[in-house]
């Protein structure tokens, strides 16, 4: 999703976060001394919430501006304005024990790259996604969304295994966990 599109549609996408949101930090089972890389953060309402409860969060998001949101304050959240096919060339996910994408991996261009650099997790460490149904009437063009087969597909011959999935009405929650 552009930063154009996603500034129009932030309101609307912020009721229906909330909706799911705390069936999502459920599932997530977070912990106080867990560290979560939040991708594609865009105005921060997931980081926000993981800071409640975890020790750090690495909000990474290529649009600085978004970074101004209030749900940014925290300070257990370090904001990183790069895009995360540029980030991941330098850095990796030692420190994480969960990397969370909302609604947004489907859009990442360098989705292999990204899974590679998951590697690094250590076993028993989670990517845990959110994601358009592929019969959602609105969102991302249907030519780049992903079902659970699909995704599943996709993420698993990286050293994964699902964990938790929950359906919305709209998207659904997958968590996968490093094997």
């Amino acid at each position: 999703m552009d930063h154009e599109h996603f500034m129009r549609h932030q309101h609307f996408n912020d009721d229906l976060r909330k909706s799911m949101a705390s069936e999502v930090l459920k599932a997530m089972n977070l912990r106080a001394e867990d560290t979560v890389f939040d991708i594609g953060s865009g105005d921060g309402f997931y980081s926000n919430e993981f800071s409640k409860v975890c020790k750090a969060v690495f909000a990474i998001d290529e649009y600085e501006k978004n970074f101004e949101n209030k749900n940014y304050e925290n300070p257990k959240i370090r904001k990183i304005p790069q895009s995360i096919c540029e980030w991941i060339k330098k850095n990796d996910f030692s420190q994480a024990n969960h990397v969370f994408f909302s609604n947004s991996f489907h859009d990442m261009e360098c989705q292999d790259e990204i899974l590679s650099a998951l590697s690094s997790l250590k076993k028993g460490s989670y990517l845990d996604m959110v994601e358009f149904k592929l019969t959602t009437l609105f969102g991302p063009p249907k030519s780049i969304r992903f079902s659970k087969e699909m995704l599943k597909a996709k993420v698993e011959p990286y050293g994964f295994k699902e964990a938790n999935y929950l359906e919305f009405e709209n998207h659904y929650f997958i968590s996968f966990e490093r094997v």
